[in-house]
């Protein structure tokens, strides 16, 4: 099919949806038409324009009048932030402002917020626009890593809770549009420079942050440009203890003589410490001209760098199931203790993120008279991940024994018991897995819109939108990694490493309620070593070793070119989503209460195309060596590093009606209701033709795939809600929501026999029959537990949120500069995660309650704030970790607090402070016992000075 054609069909396949969406909406209009206009004064407001104007505003209460007259004023259900000043926003994160909006949780990265989850629904089930547009992102998936944008560029954000037809679709759980200023709405000339240090506890590194905003206008006001740019740097670190995961299931001990059957077995600890260190530097630019009092155009233009550079140093225990000499369970059959033979790895891993991001746009806006406006956007943006082959993970051992005692009273795991100097000196150090890794991924976004809205004089209809869009999304992931062949030359630790690499590292106290775990052990250069494994004296020692001939080792890192990297087989997703929407405003009376009611739909149709490279794993051979130096990992063969070509084209279309009703019950207290129907599409990556093998190990084959069949989750809504403004800074609201989404895509787990052909290794050896490898005849294979997305069943989502914004003016004096801010949300569903049951194949992820609360004081040129949010325990991963078991995160709340201090009317000076009282973050396993994750972020603080010009 012709590019051309594609796009002419979906033209008619848009037009048509229009008219069906007008239709609608002429059937809807005389069931309205039954009572008068309303009178004069009542003060219904109604926002028509999805991405409203910017509101200027100064200080807490101002932010906080503004928040609320665009809830209270906004024609569906919505919640907003708005800057406390020209690139003064409440938090030094943009995630870590929407939080404190009543239904919002974060997800954090480093003890930096980066994405949201909306109602229970996570990132993938959140749109987020900026300025109104679709925006690229630096994942292979549809969730928006907020931790790029500076949150300084950022002018405000509404969260639209309930759909309204001019929006795009995709959040079930929200639509969230993040808004930078515009020079016409300042009017005149205004700068602001902001500079501060940020001090990180952990690392001790004090690192600079600074900002800077400039905005005119010209010739009397039509023209005006505007021009912001931040730099921040962080050095963070992060010490943590971690799991692989729990094996169910499982068998312990020798073969010959277990020790139990079917326990949840922990497949390892690795105690460690991360250091990240981010650069973030964010640029805009954004012209404006009114040409007349009726046509306006906009450019503008955003330019981002974000970097992540992280290195990992940790010491690391393997708990292989059969070699086990001791162990105790409990009652859940978990494993509480256990002493082992192994090997004490001295791991050394690196990450590295680096997302450009690029994005230009145009707008004019054409009103000829006051009742008939029309507007053309148009956008593009590019994000590029370039992370490809700069990852590492490395891993010299130590032969030992050691033992496990299992996390208690809020507490770490305990290892301890390994052998002399094992810990310390470098001459026992032995060589094991290296390899280069990472991904560069990019996502174009082009986006055109039309929109229109007429307000006709008199009568009960007061606006009619009307438009067409047109969005295309081009993603591509290219894992760019050494070559599969040499990652496991050295698996098995079957020579001695260069002692001269290793040194001593000590880690800082974990701050962990109970629980012991050596903090000094050896680490080293991860470069340093890859350079010695291809040496000639290592290759020669490995040759000697496994009784290789001479020249052996050096010719396979020969071919590969040693640890060089390239490009693996790729997959790309490309989307277009036509899409044409009408809604109309109705305003009338009932028993003199002001109605408004908006109704509309959109009718959207997408059409999709895959493309991906697949490997065919053609055997499983064990390590070299006679028997296999390491007897826990198993070495992959594949029939090429190409990959074969695969494509898939598909399409769908949908209609998605909406109603918003709100009635004024008083002049200050109205009530909403919302009914809606919503999609989420499905992820990026879950589209994409691919099949990845995962792990490679006796007790657990694994793999991942794709699935081009998928079909978008659908939910129906329903909201209804009551809020009170008793004052400007003061709301009351409350709200109940309901979702039934069907079509839901889980993440589900088959058996996949994939035929191999036992080859052996370079010495012969050859796999056994038994366990996950099996027999038929001479054929033999690998059965897979293989993870793929599927379209399953429906689920049901119920929550209440709560809300409360009060500032205490009444009080007399100093106290009358105090206020408070606090919300809840409590979320159910009909698909919670059974602890009881094994192998449970669909489950809610991502629901749990959660709290904030603030206290504030603003009076006297004194600005200062106490904040808490909590996040209680929820199913973060239905399947995942090494036994492809739950994942959960426990009850996480983080103090921030700041005070800022007015020298002058330009100047001001300021403190803040981000975790003050160092929460730690948990993950556990289906029981709470089986600890996962500990992480501890560390509190950090910032101090600095403003100007405003």
């Amino acid at each position: 099919m012709t590019s051309r054609y594609r796009h002419v069909r979906g033209l008619r396949h848009i037009t048509a949806g229009m008219g069906c969406a007008i239709g609608a909406l002429i059937v809807a209009t005389p069931a309205l038409a039954q009572e008068s206009v309303p009178p004069q004064g009542t003060g219904i407001a109604a926002s028509s324009d999805p991405a409203a104007d910017d509101i200027v505003v100064t200080g807490i209460r101002a932010s906080i009048a503004s928040a609320a007259a665009q809830k209270r004023d906004s024609s569906g259900i919505l919640d907003a932030i708005s800057s406390e000043d020209l690139g003064k926003f409440p938090d030094a994160n943009v995630a870590e402002s929407l939080q404190r909006i009543p239904g919002v949780a974060i997800d954090r990265n480093n003890g930096e917020g980066q994405s949201v989850t909306v109602r229970g629904l996570g990132p993938q089930f959140n749109t987020v626009l900026f300025n109104g547009r679709s925006f690229a992102s630096d994942n292979f998936n549809r969730s928006f890593s907020f931790d790029l944008i500076p949150a300084e560029l950022i002018s405000g954000a509404q969260v639209y809770k309930s759909a309204q037809a001019p929006l795009q679709s995709g959040g079930i759980g929200a639509t969230i549009n993040i808004q930078t200023p515009r020079p016409l709405d300042l009017q005149g000339f205004k700068g602001i420079f902001t500079a501060k240090a940020l001090y990180e506890k952990n690392s001790e590194k004090f690192t600079p942050q600074l900002f800077g905003l400039l905005s005119d206008t010209f010739a009397d006001g039509r023209l005006g440009l505007l021009g912001s740019i931040s730099y921040q740097k962080r050095i963070a670190s992060v010490d943590s203890v971690s799991n692989g995961g729990y094996l169910p299931n499982t068998t312990v001990g020798p073969t010959s003589a277990p020790l139990f059957t079917n326990v949840y077995a922990p497949r390892n600890q690795d105690v460690g410490n991360a250091r990240d260190a981010r650069t973030r530097l964010g640029a805009t630019l954004v012209a404006q001209y009114e040409a007349s009092d009726t046509l306006t155009f906009t450019v503008d233009g955003l330019y981002n760098k974000f970097k992540s550079d992280s290195t990992t140093r940790a010491l690391g225990s393997w708990f292989e199931p059969s070699s086990y000499t001791a162990a105790a369970i409990d009652s859940n059959r978990t494993i509480t203790s256990l002493t082992t033979n192994g090997n004490a790895d001295f791991i050394s891993s690196g990450a590295v993120r680096e997302t450009t991001t690029w994005e230009a746009g145009g707008n004019v806006e054409w009103k000829p008279s006051d009742q008939f406006k029309m507007t053309l956007d148009a956008t593009w943006s590019r994000a590029k991940n370039a992370g490809g082959g700069k990852s590492y993970f490395a891993v010299i051992g130590s032969p030992s024994t050691y033992s496990f005692q299992q996390a208690e009273n809020g507490g770490i795991g305990s290892t301890s018991g390994y052998g002399a100097g094992v810990l310390t000196n470098p001459a026992l150090g032995r060589t094991h897995i290296a390899g280069v890794n990472g991904n560069d991924i990019t996502e174009k976004v082009t986006e055109y819109r039309w929109n229109n809205e007429f307000k006709p004089e008199g009568g009960i209809v007061k606006a009619l939108r009307f438009g067409l869009a047109r969005t295309t999304r081009d993603k591509n992931n290219v894992p760019i990694t050494s070559a599969d062949d040499v990652g496991c030359i050295y698996c098995g630790y079957p020579t001695l490493a260069d002692p001269s690499l290793l040194s001593s590292f000590t880690m800082n106290s974990l701050g962990a309620k109970s629980g012991s775990v050596p903090l000094t052990f050896l680490t080293f250069d991860p470069r340093a070593y890859l350079n010695f494994l291809t040496s000639a004296a290592a290759t020669s020692a490995l040759d000697s070793a496994q009784k290789l001939a001479p020249g052996t080792t050096a010719a396979r890192y020969a071919r590969a070119n040693g640890y060089a990297v390239t490009p693996q087989p790729s997959a790309r997703v490309k989307e277009t989503v036509y899409a044409s929407y009408a809604d109309v405003d109705f305003e009338s009376t009932i028993g003199n209460m002001p109605l408004f009611v908006n109704v509309g739909a959109r009718y959207e149709y997408t059409e999709l195309s895959s493309f991906g490279q697949q490997r065919q794993l053609v055997d499983l051979t064990p390590t070299g060596g006679n028997p296999p130096t390491d007897p826990t990992i198993y070495v992959g063969v594949f029939d090429s590093t190409s990959g074969l070509a695969v494509s898939r084209q598909s399409s769908y279309s949908n209609f998605l009606p909406n109603a918003n009703v709100r009635l004024n019950l008083t002049p200050k207290l109205q009530a909403r209701v919302a009914a809606y129907q919503t999609l989420t599409r499905p992820a990026i990556g879950d589209l994409a033709p691919t099949f990845n093998t995962d792990t490679l190990r006796p007790a657990t084959l694994s793999a991942n795939g794709g699935n081009t069949e998928l079909k978008p989750y659908r939910a129906n809504n329903a909201d209804l809600s009551v809020e009170w403004y008793p004052t400007r800074t003061t709301t009351l609201s409350a709200a109940v929501f309901y979702k039934k989404i069907s079509d839901f895509i889980v993440q589900s787990f088959g058996i996949e026999r994939l035929p191999i052909l036992n080859a052996g290794n370079a010495q012969g050896v050859r796999l056994p029959a038994g366990g996950l490898i099996t027999q038929v005849g001479g054929q033999f294979f690998g059965e897979f537990s293989v993870r793929r997305p599927r379209n399953a069943q429906s689920l049901e989502i119920k929550g209440l949120e709560l809300n409360l914004v009060h500032t205490l003016d009444w009080l007399p004096g100093v106290l009358s500069g105090f206020g408070v801010q606090a919300n809840a949300t409590f979320v159910s569903t009909n698909r919670d995660f059974d602890v009881n049951q094994i192998g449970q194949s669909f489950a809610a992820e991502g629901i749990g309650n959660s709290q904030n609360g603030t206290v504030f004081y603003e009076k006297y040129g004194i600005s200062a704030r106490i904040a808490y949010n909590r996040r209680e325990r929820f199913l973060r991963q239905l399947a995942g970790g090494s036994g492809n078991e739950p994942i959960f995160v426990r009850d996480y709340g983080q103090f921030d607090g700041s005070v800022a201090v007015n020298v002058t009317p330009a100047v001001q000076v300021f403190v803040e402070g981000t975790n003050l009282f160092n929460a730690k973050y948990f993950t556990t396993g289906r029981f709470d016992n089986q600890l996962l994750t500990y992480q501890n972020f560390g509190p950090r603080y910032d101090a600095g000075v403003r100007f405003s010009f």
